[in-house]
């Protein structure tokens, strides 16, 4: 897979750590890591998974990863999202496959969907080979978030949590439906995928 740096990132506002990395939202995020890193040392692979929250999701993985890689730890962050994509939108990438982002060092995206036959497909139709590129990724950087798609029976969510280390829940408030919260969350647990923690988000 080619991999070409992105040299004029137009970085979206969404993408909060990148432009106010000492913000209270940064910070906020920036606990959640630790409270994950204190709880589990290794857990380098981070599934960022939501109900109902498709744009707060992959902006919380976009954020995160971006931390990550400030940290001074390379950290590749894959859009697994199938239906709608949204990293090359907070990133304003051009390019397709993996981007090395200029604005952020350490930090490698990769479009899930870009990839012939789509890696974002392999995740719930192929795990076992999502899981072994995961493994691949893991021997070149310290950290790999998975931004997830939402999927009426989860199965997204509960595949990129199987091959990783854990799940990230992301919370929309006001807008995450109750019963599709425990519907998730009972579907990692029964899948023996670890919860690692949850982030609240406003709209």
């Amino acid at each position: 897979m080619n991999q070409a740096p992105q040299t004029a990132s137009r970085i979206h506002a969404d993408v909060f750590a990148a432009h106010a990395p000492h913000s209270p939202k940064a910070d906020t995020l920036r606990a959640t890591l630790a409270r994950i890193a204190l709880g589990d040392a290794h857990a380098r692979c981070l599934a960022v998974v939501g109900c109902g929250a498709q744009r707060d999701r992959s902006a919380v993985a976009a954020n995160l990863a971006v931390l990550l890689a400030r940290s001074g730890q390379p950290t590749a962050l894959i859009d697994a999202a199938r239906q709608h994509p949204r990293q090359q939108e907070l990133f304003g990438l051009a390019d397709t496959g993996m981007t090395d982002i200029a604005a952020v060092p350490g930090l490698t995206v990769m479009r899930g969907t870009d990839t012939q036959p789509s890696l974002a497909e392999t995740l719930v139709e192929a795990p076992g080979q999502f899981g072994q590129f995961v493994a691949h990724l893991r021997q070149d950087y310290e950290f790999v978030v998975i931004d997830t798609a939402d999927h009426p029976q989860d199965l997204d969510a509960i595949s990129a949590a199987s091959v990783s280390d854990g799940a990230l829940l992301v919370v929309e408030r006001n807008a995450t439906a109750l019963h599709r919260l425990r519907e998730l969350t009972d579907g990692l647990r029964e899948s023996g995928a670890a919860l690692l923690g949850a982030v609240l988000t406003d709209r």
